[in-house]
Formats: structure tokens, sequence, C-alpha cells
């Protein structure tokens, strides 16, 4: 097989080249021209969990709800469905109006309209037991928390609600009022109150003084007016405009302009100091009206029972609010007037908009004296995070270009250099194209960017790999065949047979070996990243499919492409390389084989001689490093919902990690956070089951009805009016004053059903909806009932019942049925970031739900329990994914390993090794603050697989050597030192250049690449030789010389270990050395060899060569 690919690359290398590149370049630009191009728009999609038990339920639930839209299957409310019924004969109707008939046709319809009316009327032979005039207030589809009386409701949700309300009131009174004087000063309040849609800064100094003092408000009005400056037109132009001018900005809302306002100043620029301290005296009087929620938003309107100077321009309640952090002014210390941080909004609306200002910003200093603003919120995350994840794809091109000079210098060939870039290019469009087309997937996160990097270093090293062996086959098959190494292979592309077959033997030699070595570590490497597909994270799923496909087409494409470009540079070509190149690649071999000679005899020194401690200090560190990975403190799990984007330095992190809790505001407008309630819902009718792709966030699938469930049979409704009084008797349950109307349905059912049967007054018969019926009521009167009581229930008053998800949910058809159930509770268990608070709380509502339904109807059973616990399952996934994926990175590494050596010993010894080196790099990140998120579950998770390509390396080189245990240490720290060590720096190189990114995720991959290979090289150089120098053994293999007769010379060249280095720029082999071995490695960064045994010896011989030389010119010159 080799044999006809070399033979049709002799004869048809430029065929051969254009076909690969012609195919690679229609399949690289295809998904660029017919598919969009990936947006980063939104960078934390995918981040969610897909295929769990808990995702299941997610999607299903949000499938329920959205299934609850007016256009869709299901209606809350019966009375829709017969709105939606009337509204469509309706349009039928006027559509037959539309079209021309006769004045008898007319009379038929008002016949029919009048037989429509009887037939209504006389259905069911009871009436409604509402007035008809009273208007259909649920009529609109609004999905609230959960339904609750309204006057039982807690002081947050209370606050919260009036002070929304009242913000709005507020501003349709200036409205209202266009003929209030109007004050055209920088502290104008008529633009209404700072809301958390502007921009927002904060302000600290660093002095440790208040920021109330009068020195430090004059500082603030300083730096205010400075950020206005600053932005010049940008800032005009996007600022909101005041309300009774659009030629004026609205002022900016800060703390020296609200004492400005209250103090009747036109700016704060002319404040006193008695202005100030008389509004530090105001706060601490009005923090207790703010704090028993008698001073809330708009109080200047007279609608609060505070004093006037407390309501006055809504100056305190604002700053109390939005401005000041709650740390100042608390209600357990009222005169606690020190104010560490306060905030700064600008009438700047958060959204992309405002990018060019913030761009002017950042440019900018921002502080003032001792002031600085650390933190600000613009909600350009996302959009900045888009724009940067392009732009810092430069310290990529970096690594590259680095990558690309080594390579130049080490082929001396320019066009090679090139040929070999394009082909990585090559692999990563290619990989695309399968990506989009193949595997048919339409997420692309960002993290797939990364692939590049891993791309450029396996492309590189296959280059050094396969260039190395061609020179060395090359050279020998020449000098074997008497041809003049001078000219080298320019005279034998002119020979006509005989030239022809050397060329197609050294092109078989070189890919039996090269492609050989290739092809393990592509191997191991696109194992290490498929073994993270395990993961039910769809970023996760994605990048692992992403990266291991372009490291196979990367492989494929080194074998296809390599041989035919390299055969046409020194063949066809035979181009004469550049002097300085030949000069530099000259001084570069003999300084770096000096450097190679001294550190192979020093590690082997080391080693040889203190390989019992390295075995036992670095063994205590390995397993010290299994303690801190898997006991204490372990893998982190995430303690925030948001994902970290940026550097924690960065004022947006800074922002959402440290200040945001800092104030009211933030803290109180949260949808759910810290403190509020979790939620109990169990749900009926609906299978919990995601069938969408769970590989494209976007897929939600659509909802599947349990065709099993009734709640009509009196049994089910039996079981479940107990299941809801059981559920009071829980700890778990969060008592709640007040009839929860919608919570769970057949308690307020029940209640509807108890109503005397006949209404004296308004001469309704309700039978059989009422006490006449004895629960459980029949099938038919259930079904009958239970459509007059839900929409009874959405008629009433606002101000006692608020529509939630709980309930019914009814078919939309002539005869609406109960498809869905809703059954939802407040728990006690307070919302927390912490793991270990909701695995308890989960575990213990899912095991008590579970041992209820076992003892429901078959109608019921198939019931299923859910929570807010979409954080939770991200962090239990993450926690479990993780661990499996690093196991299985493992296991196929030793799987690897012991087909290779042929040795359990040895192979036990590198999979100690390997574990090491995984756990050690992971301590160390865990150590340094790392938490187990999206990102870093998958740098841990191929941790393993990385780390033992520097292992397989070692343990192939002692398994090829022959003789007693330490001869074999020293030739496989010899033959393997050198080249791993390079491999390290070349990988952890192109890592170190993303330690630049603004990006979190850039910089915490390179960390990790230049971590992993240093980590992986230690372990590898001092703990694997130095374990199998102490339970290794002796070699009793005899030299195949007999074999070597057998076998010409052409073939014997590269039958054995040539000396060949793949990432050193070293000397080539000596042309007298002929007793050659094979050895090679597998590494993501290519850390593949072919070495000499005898390295050692020439080693030492070369030292002492050069100790006699000296001593020779010493004596030449004393003559």
């Amino acid at each position: 097989m080799l044999s006809a690919y070399a033979r049709f690359i002799v004869r048809h290398s430029y065929l051969t080249l254009f076909t690969v590149a012609v195919i690679s370049s229609i399949l690289t630009v295809i998904p660029l021209v017919c598919h969009d191009v990936p947006s980063f728009s939104d960078p934390i999609v995918g981040f969610e969990t897909r295929g769990t038990t808990l995702a299941h339920r997610f999607i299903a639930w949000e499938n329920l709800i959205e299934e609850t839209r007016p256009s869709r299957s299901l209606a809350v409310n019966p009375k829709e469905i017969e709105d939606q019924i009337r509204m469509n004969q309706t349009y039928y109707n006027r559509t037959r109006q539309d079209r021309p008939r006769s004045g008898r046709g007319r009379s038929k319809k008002k016949g029919r309209d009048k037989k429509k009316k009887v037939h209504h009327n006389n259905d069911t032979n009871f009436e409604k037991n509402w007035p008809l005039a009273e208007p259909n207030i649920s009529s609109t589809h609004v999905h609230w928390g959960f339904g609750k009386n309204k006057t039982f409701e807690d002081d947050n949700a209370i606050f919260l609600k009036d002070h929304t309300r009242k913000q709005w009131v507020s501003i349709k009174e200036m409205q209202r009022k266009p003929d209030k004087p109007i004050t055209h000063n920088y502290a104008s309040g008529t633009c209404g109150p700072p809301i958390s849609d502007y921009a927002h800064l904060v302000i600290t100094n660093t002095d440790n003084t208040s920021l109330l003092t009068f020195e430090n408000v004059g500082r603030m009005c300083r730096l205010q007016s400075m950020l206005v400056e600053l932005g010049e037109a940008e800032y005009y132009k996007m600022c909101q405009r005041d309300l009774h001018s659009e030629d004026i900005c609205c002022p900016v809302w800060s703390v020296p302009n609200y004492i400005a306002l209250m103090s009747g100043k036109t700016s704060c620029e002319n404040l006193s100091r008695d202005d100030v301290s008389s509004a530090v005296t105001l706060l601490k009087k009005c923090a207790g009206y703010f704090h028993n929620f008698s001073l809330m938003a708009s109080c200047d309107l007279d609608r609060c029972k505070v004093p006037k100077y407390c309501s006055q321009y809504d100056a305190i309640y604002n700053m109390l609010f939005y401005l000041i952090d709650s740390q100042a002014f608390t209600p357990s210390d009222l005169s606690q007037s020190f104010v560490k941080n306060v905030m700064l909004f600008l009438p700047l609306a958060s959204s992309s908009t405002v990018l060019p200002y913030y761009e002017i910003l950042q440019s900018s200093n921002l502080s003032y004296e001792t002031l600085v603003i650390p933190a600000m919120d613009f909600g350009l995350k996302n959009a900045l995070f888009d724009l940067w994840v392009i732009q810092d794809t430069w310290l990529i091109g970096l690594g590259g270009l680095f990558v690309f000079m080594c390579v130049w210098v080490y082929t001396k060939s320019i066009i090679l250099t090139l040929l070999l870039f394009i082909a990585i290019t090559y692999s990563i469009g290619i990989a695309y194209f399968l990506y989009i087309y193949v595997f048919n997937l339409e997420f692309f996160p960002f993290m797939n960017l990364l692939v590049i990097v891993v791309v450029i270093g396996i492309g590189a090293d296959d280059a050094f790999l396969y260039v190395k062996v061609w020179k060395m086959a090359s050279k020998q098959l020449i000098r074997d065949n008497v041809v003049s190494q001078e000219n080298g292979l320019s005279d034998i592309k002119n020979v006509s047979s005989a030239g022809e077959t050397i060329l197609i033997q050294i092109l078989v030699e070189t890919m039996k070996h090269s492609i050989t070595t290739m092809a393990v570590t592509t191997l191991t490497t696109a194992v290490a990243f498929l073994a993270s597909y395990v993961s039910y994270i769809p970023a996760i799923n994605c990048f692992s499919v992403f990266a291991g496909t372009a490291v196979l087409v990367n492989f494929f494409l080194m074998i296809s492409m390599l041989p035919a470009s390299l055969f046409i540079v020194d063949v066809k070509l035979c181009t004469n390389r550049r002097k300085f190149l030949d000069i530099i690649h000259k001084n570069i071999n003999e300084f770096w084989e000096d450097i190679r000679v001294m550190l192979n005899v020093f590690i082997i020194t080391c080693v040889t001689r203190l390989y019992i401690m390295f075995v036992i200090v670095m063994g205590a560190i390995g397993i010290g490093s299994l303690v801190v990975v898997f006991y204490y403190p372990g893998l982190q799990l995430p303690d925030l919902k948001q994902f970290q984007l940026f550097q924690t330095s960065h004022p947006f992190e800074q922002y959402d990690m440290v200040y945001s809790s800092k104030f009211l505001f933030e803290r109180f407008g949260k949808d759910i956070g810290t403190g509020s309630k979790m939620p109990l819902r169990w749900i009926w009718g609906v299978k919990a089951i995601d069938n969408g792709n769970h590989m494209d966030p976007a897929s939600k699938g659509h909802i599947e009805f349990d065709h099993s469930f009734s709640v009509s049979n009196p049994d089910s409704q039996k079981w479940l009016a107990e299941f809801c009084h059981r559920i009071k008797s829980q700890p778990f349950f969060q008592p709640t004053l007040g009839p929860l109307l919608p919570n769970c349905f057949i308690e307020s059912f029940k209640m509807y059903m108890s109503r005397r049967c006949i209404d004296h007054i308004d001469k309704i018969n309700r039978t059989p909806c009422c006490e006449t019926s004895v629960f459980p009521y029949k099938k038919e009167v259930f079904e009958f009932c239970i459509i007059k009581a839900m929409e009874s229930l959405y008629q009433t008053p606002r101000e006692l019942f608020m529509p939630g998800v709980a309930g019914p949910k009814f078919l939309r058809n002539a005869n609406p049925t109960v498809s869905a159930i809703v059954v939802e509770f407040e728990s006690n268990v307070p919302y927390s970031m912490s793991y270990t608070e909701m695995d308890y709380f989960y575990s213990q509502v899912e095991n008590w739900t579970q041992h209820e339904l076992k003892s429901a109807p078959p109608e019921m059973q198939s019931g299923w329990f859910l929570s807010d616990l979409q954080f939770y399952d991200l962090q239990k996934t993450l926690a479990s994914g993780t661990v499996i994926a690093l196991i299985l990175s493992a296991t196929l590494g030793f799987i690897v390993l012991v087909p290779a050596t042929l040795s359990l010993v040895i192979s036990s010894c590198a999979l100690v090794a390997m574990i090491f080196s995984a756990t050690v790099t992971i301590a160390i990140l865990v150590l340094n603050g790392w938490k187990l998120n999206v990102l870093e579950s998958v740098a841990i998770s191929t941790s393993a697989g990385l780390a033992v390509d520097f292992n397989l390396h070692y343990a192939l080189s002692y398994a090829n050597a022959n003789g007693a245990k330490s001869a074999r240490v020293k030739c496989a720290l010899s033959s393997s030192s050198g080249p791993t060590a390079a491999a390290a720096l070349t990988t952890g190189f192109a890592g170190i250049f993303l330690l630049r990114s603004n990006l979190l995720p850039y910089s915490q991959i390179g960390s990790f690449l230049a971590l992993i290979m240093v980590v992986s090289w230690s372990y590898a150089t001092f703990f694997l030789c130095s374990l199998l120098q102490l339970v290794g053994r002796n070699s009793v293999k005899e030299s195949p010389t007999e074999e070597r007769k057998s076998v010409s010379r052409v073939s014997s060249v590269c039958s054995g270990v040539p000396n060949l280095e793949s990432h050193e720029l070293e000397h080539l082999a000596d042309s007298s050395r002929t007793n050659l071995t094979h050895s090679h490695s597998p590494s993501n960064a290519s850390a593949t060899t072919v070495v000499l045994h005898d390295d050692y010896d020439n080693s030492h011989n070369k030292i002492v060569k050069k100790s006699s030389d000296t001593s020779n010119n010493k004596f030449s010159e004393n003559d």
C-alpha cells in the first residue's frame, strides 16, 4: 500500500498536491459562502445541561409553558377557548357576508343566529354564576411566578411592585404637568429616577475615608463632569433627553447632584460644607422610614406618610436605594454614615450602542485624585466579548508566527513552510465543513476557536518529524547507492529507473516510520478530546466533536500533502536556500547540540543517583495532589450563575463579582437570587422528555403528552387531594397565609363544588356543580364542572387572585379537556449557589415524591417534580462529567500503552506517572482559584490524555532498549529528554502567548497548556525514569544481527532507531552511525523522536573530545 502510494507521488507529485489542494479549498470555502459566519454575541449560550434527568424536565416545562400561548394547543382559562371559538365563528360569518347574497339568505342568517343562541342556552340547562357584564380581565396571556393571595405577599414583593409602579406613575405625572417650573441645571430631577437600564459605574476611594465628606463629594462632582467631557459628541449623541426638551441631556444621577438638588443649588460645584452636612443629617433622619417601607418611590407626589424633607424630589429614596451602598444607614445602625462605595448613573442606555463611549473610557484614566472607578455595568458584556474574541485571535496568530519561524529555520524552505500552514488552515476549514454539513451541527461555541492552537502545534510537530526522517533516510540511501552527497537528490532525479526506485524507497521508509508515529499521536490526542463527549453540556459536546475532527483531518492532510510537498521542494525544485539561513541553521545546531549534551548528562546523573529521592518526593506530591483534587479543597464548583468572560480585574467582572451585591437595587431587582424561596412544582400529563437536538441549545423539541394521564377519574381526584394535604406536612413546605387558589386546584375546586345548588336571588340552578355532588366526583361531573370552576376563578379580582402557572391546562377544542395539571407551592428553603444545600433539597423532595407516586393510581404515576435547579444541575453535571471524562481519558491512554510497550510493569509505571501528571496539574489550578466551570471542565478532562504523551515516549524508549535496567534508563533519558523538552517548549509557548488576552477563556487555556507541558515533562523525565530504575527489569533481547543480514541496506536504514529529533534544531546524525533502532512518542505537541541507543556514550565522547582538543590547543600554544 505504501509502495503504491509512494510510486504515485514520485510520478505524479504535482497532481497529488493539486488534487488535495482543490478538494480542500472547495470544502473550506463551501461553509464560508453557503453558511452564516458563527456569531459569539451571546457567548454563554450552550452552557447549560441537556440530556440529564433534570434537563429533560426543564425542557418539558419550557415546552408546557410555550404550549399555553394563545396560538398553541393549551389554555389555562377555558374562557379563552370559548372566546377563540366565538371569534373564529364571527370571522367566518363576516367572510360569508362579504359574498354577494339575496335578502333571503340574510333572513336565514338571522334565523341561524337565533337558533344558535337558543342552543347555547339549552345546552347545559344552567347558567354562569357571575355577572355577564363583568369584563374578562384575564383574556391576556400572562405567566407569573405562581398564584397567591396578594393581601398576604411578603414585604419584599410589595416593596418591589410598588416601587416599579410608582416610578411609572412619577414619570406620567411629570408628563401631565408641562407647566411645572423646570430648572435646567445639572442637578435637575425632571428625568425621573435612575433605573438599572442606564449605564452605571461604581466609585470608591483609596484613602479609606467616607465618600460623604465635603472633600469627596467635591471630587465626585469633578469626576462626573470629567466623564461627560470625555464623551463629548458621542455622549451627547447617545444620551437620554430631558422630557421637556429634546436639546438637553438628562443629568447624571449621582450623590453630588442629589445633594445640590436638595440644597437648591444649580450645580454640585456650588455646594458648601453645610450643604453636605445637612444632606447627611437628612439621610440619618429618613433612613428609618426607608427601611420600614414608609418612604417609597415617588413620595414627592404626597403619597407617603413621611416628613416632607424626606420625600422632596425623591432624593433620599433614590440615594439609599440606588446610589449608596447598603453598608451605610443600615436598619441596625441608622447613624452609620460611613460610605465606602457609591453608584453613578449616566443617562446612557445599557446596550451595545454605548460601545464607542466605553472605548473612550477604556483608554482614559478612570480616577480623580483619591477616587477610582473599579467597576461598571454598561450592558456591553456580550457585545464586547463578541468583539474581543475575534480581535484577540492575533495572539493565536502570534503563536502561529513563532511556530512558522521555527519551521522555516528548521526546514530552510519558505515554500515548504507555507504549504504546511496552508494544510493546517485546510484542516480547520474541512473540520468546519464536516461539523456543519456531515454532523449537521448548527451551534458553534467560541471555545472551538481554541482548536486552532492545538492544530498548529500538531501540524508543525508532524512536519518536524517527517522532515527529519526524510533527511536521514535520503542521506543514508544516497550514501549507500554511491551518489554524490554534495549534489544531494538533484542527481537522483535525473537517473532513470534506478533513481525512481531509490526515491520510492526513500518515501516508503519515511512514511512507514513517520506515519505510524503520527497516527498514534493523532489517536491519543483525538481520544483525549472526544472523551469529553460524555458531558451533558452542549458547548463541551460541540467542542469535543470539532477538536477531535480537526485533529483527525489534520492527520490525513499531513500524510497526503506533506509527502508530496517535501518531494516537490527537495526533488523537483531543489531550490537553493539562502546562505544566511544556512548560517543560522548551522549556528543554532551547534549551540543546541552543546546544550543538549550538557542537559542530557545532567539529567542522567540526577536520575541514576537520586532516583529514590525523586520517587519519594514526587510520589508524595502526586498523592497530595490526589487529596487536593478529590478530597480537600477538591474541585470547586462555580458559585456564580454568571459565566466569567473577562479577567477578574476587568470592571465588568468586578461589578458582577464584587460590587453589584452591595447595592439594594441590584439585590432586589434579580428575578431569583440568594434568599428567595425555592418553588415546589409537580407536573402531570406531560412526559419529561427533551426530544430536541441536544447539541443545539436553540432546539427545544416539542411537547409530548402523557396519554395515560387522567385526573377526572375518582381515584385520581382523591389521591391528588391527599397528595396536596400531605405536602403541607412535609418539612420543606412553607406555610402561606391566605387561600392559594390555583396552587392545588383540587382544593379550591372542592370549595367551588360546595356551593348551594339553588340561588334564590339570581334564580340560578347550579346543578351538578354544587353541594349535591359528593367528592370524589363522577368523571362526567368533574370534566364539566372543572371548566366552570376555572372560568369563575379567572374572573376573581386581581386584588385577591393573581394567575400563575399552577392549575389545570385545557386542550383547545370544542370540548375542552384537562390535558395537564401543575401543582405548585413554596418551600421554606432559600435559593442558594451552594451545591450541597441544593443537593440536599432536591434529594429530599425527589425521594418523597417518588415514594408518593408509588401509591398513586396508574393515571397519576407519571408525575414529576421540578424547581429552579438549573444551576444545581449544571454544577452536578460538571462535577460528575469531568471526573468521568478524566477517568475515560486515562483509561484509553493506558490501553495505548500496553500494546505499545508489551510490558505490564512499564505500562503500570507510565500509568502512575500519567495520573500524577494530570492530578498535580489540576491541583495547582485548584489552589490557584480555578472553579470547575465549562471551560475548566474541558481542560481538566483532557489533562490525562495530554499527559500520557511524554510518558509514552519514555516508556517506548525504555522498552526498546537492551541490557540492564540502569542502562535502559540511561538510554531512555538520553534519547527522549531533549525532544520531549523541546515538544513541551513548543506547546508551552503556544499557550504562553494567550496569557496576554483580555478574555478569561483564552488566558485559562493558555495557562493550562503551559502548565500541563511543564508538569507532564517533569514527571515523565524524573518520576517515571526513577520509578523504572527502581522497579524495572533487565532486558534479555538479543541484537537482531542475523535478521539484518537478510535485509537490504536500503530497507535497514529505518528498521531501527535513526538519530532523529522532531523538535530540536540539531545536527544530522553522523553518517557512520548504522546500528539504528526506532523510538517514537505520540503527543499533541508531537513529542516524536527517532534516536540512537548510543547517544549517551556519544555525548560523553563529545565532551571528552572537546576537553582533549582544548588541552592540545593549550599545549601547542605553549610550544
